[in-house]
Order: C-alpha cells, then structure tokens, then sequence
C-alpha cells in the first residue's frame, strides 16, 4: 500500500526508469496493453535527444497506423516541450530538447510501410526500380489485381494451358474459383515467402475405388428386393443412386470422377425400418443393413475424391504461386509499387547492398519501433539489418541473414 499524500509508484518502476534512461542498451520491452509501453518509448525518445546521444533528424521511430505514427509526433513534441522546461535537467539538457522542439520536422516518426518507401525513394536504382516510382492505393491496387487474376484464368482454363484438365477436374469436385482467388490473394500479399518454394502432393489415384463402389450394385439392388413398400424414401435413394453407378463403367477417369461426386452423398437416414423385411441369412433388417453399406460407400467415395482434389490442386497451386510472383516481378519493373512491395523490396535492397544498408546504418543513431505485435515480421529483419554492427566483420563475411546479426549496443529499441 502507499502511504496517504505519497506518490504512486508503480511496481516495475525500475524497468520503466531502465527504458528511459540506459540509452545505451538495446532493449525490448514487453507488456501489457494500456500499462505504458509507448509512453516509456516517448520518454527514451526525449532522453535520446536531452542527453545529447542523438539528434531527431537520425532517429526513426516506427509504428503500426498512420494515426499512430501523427500521435507519436505529438506526443514527442509535448515531451520535449516539457523537457526544454524542466529545471530539474541541466541547461544543457533544456537546450537539447529546445533544438529538438524545432528539429521535430526532420524526425523520421513514420509507419514501417512509410519508413520503408523512405528508403527506396532515396535509393530506388540500387532497388531495381525506375526513379519516381508510384505506390498504389489498396482500392486502386486491388482493382489491377482483378485484372491480372481474370487474364490468368481466362488463359489456364484455355485447351492450350497445361493445368486446364487439372482446373476442370477440380472446380468439378467442389474447388470454387473464389477459392483460388483468394490463395491468389495471400500468395501476392506474400510471395516473398513462397519464392523457390515447392507443391507436393499425392499422385492422381485410379480408378480403384470408383469400380469397387459400382461394384456394389447387385448388393445394393439384393438388398431393395427386401423392401415392403414401394414408394419407401430410402428405396428411391438406392435407385437413383444404382442409375448413376451403371453410367461408372464406360467413363474415363476424369469424368468417373465427376459422376461420383455428383452422386453424393451416397448415405442417408431415410426410410423407415418397420417398411423392411428381415434378410433370411442373418436376420438382419435389410433397411438397417442398406443404410450400413450406403455409408460405408459414401465413407470410401470422399476419401478418394479428397485425394482425387489434392492431385488436381498441387499444379494449380504451383501455377497460381508463379502467377503471383510474376505480377510482382511485373510491378517492381514498372516501378508500381502495393504495400507489402515496399517492404519486400526495402528489406532486400538491405540485405543484398552493403553499400546501400552502411549508409542508412549511418543515417539513424536509432531505431525505435512501437507495436511490433502488429506489423508484418519483415520488419524484425529490416530493423537489425539497420542496427547491424558492421565493425567486426569484413564486409565479403557481413550475414545477410537479419537472426544472424549482432546489433549495436544501444541502437535498437523495440
């Protein structure tokens, strides 16, 4: 309990002071929502600059939204504001946060998608791409998407595609196309992950189980000759299902396929058990023995199907990953950049151009991320490529690889 007219303070208040204060340690903060962590962030900020470790202008400080990014601007300048008033800091530390007050405009306090289009505009030809490039909107961007989504369908559902039979067969056995747009989708939003990436999968299966379910014709019709009425629900299943199964035999395996699957489901509740007469043999009823059989077949029927779909999908899905990684090689040549472009891109100009990641190394003293839950992993790896501390190595053995590298004491804050 605190005593009456003293002040609060909070239990983890040593590791509130350690952030603000050791500013030459890198640190990485985890709490709570709600308990400070970006108030702390604005407070090592501010301490950065007082303490004349840093200037605004080679700090970035990045976070999540744009709305994030505008308070954390504000909320920096109210704390240097307070510190240039601040009699208990040294006259020296006032003036830093004064000079930091009207520096505030080259501060780099930007959402990571930002941050990074930051640096490819600095350095686009070192990035592959021509000098001015455009970012697209997300409306405007999903729009082209749609364009380049309908050509490439149009052209694999052509006779000349290679996956045409493939794309058939599977939109046949229950695959929609919206299904496949939206893989489309995930694979551009992240086909830095898929690039040189490969689809196995079962091969085709026969037609085994298609003939061994045709097969079950005579029992099944046997078994109808024990019914007792003949307007029974379940009779009238067993013979629309018996009129399929002798379309089986003369089918090649593709169209096989189809008619089995338009056949389901094979089992049913239907049917009454006191309309069925008992088999002679094994006194069973033969509704109940009916049902039996019809559901092991429908049991047998799916697990065929299934593996029958996954075949056909594993070329669809190779042709739909190289789909999206052609559209981004087509954006980056026409300097037409969406979102996740800019972090893709950014991160291997980075990882690949020691010249280029050295001399923004030495544009930021700092690197200073907020809500790293939220944003995209990449950017884990753009922050220590960064902070990367390059004196120990010779660059022809720099890692390029961002959980490889050693970062400068001090220089990242997460």
């Amino acid at each position: 309990m605190t005593a009456a007219g003293s002040k609060f303070s909070p239990i983890d208040q040593d590791a509130r002071d350690a952030i603000v204060g050791q500013v030459g340690e890198t640190l990485f903060v985890e709490a709570s929502a709600g308990t400070g962590k970006t108030h702390s962030l604005v407070g090592r900020l501010v301490n950065l600059v007082a303490s004349g470790t840093a200037t605004l202008d080679r700090v970035a400080a990045i976070t999540f939204t744009e709305a994030a990014a505008a308070e954390l601007r504000d909320r920096v300048r109210e704390g240097l504001e307070l510190g240039a008033e601040d009699t208990g800091r040294t006259e020296a530390e006032r003036r830093n946060c004064s000079r930091g007050v009207h520096d505030l405009d080259q501060a780099t306090i930007q959402t990571l998608h930002a941050f990074a289009a930051t640096l490819l505009q600095e350095r686009p030809l070192e990035a592959g791409l021509p000098p001015g490039f455009a970012i697209s909107e997300e409306i405007a961007a999903g729009i082209k998407f749609d364009e380049v989504w309908r050509v490439w369908l149009d052209e694999s559902l052509s006779e000349k595609s290679p996956i045409a039979k493939d794309l058939t067969l599977a939109l046949s056995l229950g695959v929609r196309l919206d299904h496949l747009r939206e893989v489309a989708v995930q694979f551009n939003r992240n086909y830095s992950d898929i690039e040189g990436g490969v689809f196995a999968g079962p091969e085709r299966p026969g037609m085994g189980a298609v003939f061994e379910i045709a097969s079950s014709g005579p029992e099944l019709e046997r078994l109808c000759g024990y019914s007792l009425r003949g307007d029974d629900p379940l009779l009238e299943h067993v013979r629309s299902k018996l009129v399929a199964f002798r379309r089986f035999g003369g089918a090649g395996p593709e169209l096989a396929h189809r008619l089995l699957w338009r056949t389901l489901p094979l089992r049913t509740n239907r049917g009454r058990k006191q309309d069925w007469d008992e088999e002679p043999d094994t006194g069973e009823n033969a509704g109940a023995a009916l049902k039996a059989l019809l559901k092991d077949l429908d049991e047998k029927a799916r697990l065929h199907l299934d593996a029958v779909r996954r075949s056909a999908v594993i070329p669809i899905l190779d042709s739909i990953r190289e789909f999206a990684l052609e559209y981004a090689r087509s954006r980056r040549a026409a300097g037409r950049a969406e979102f996740h472009d800019l972090l893709v891109w950014a991160h291997e100009m980075l990882r690949d151009n020691i010249g280029v990641r050295d001399h923004f190394r030495s544009r930021f003293s700092h690197i200073l991320v907020d809500e790293s839950q939220d944003t995209d992993p990449i950017q884990a790896e753009i922050a220590m490529l960064l902070a990367e501390r390059a004196d120990m190595v010779p660059d022809s053995s720099r890692p390029s690889a961002w959980d490889q590298i050693i970062p400068e004491k001090g220089k990242l804050f997460v």
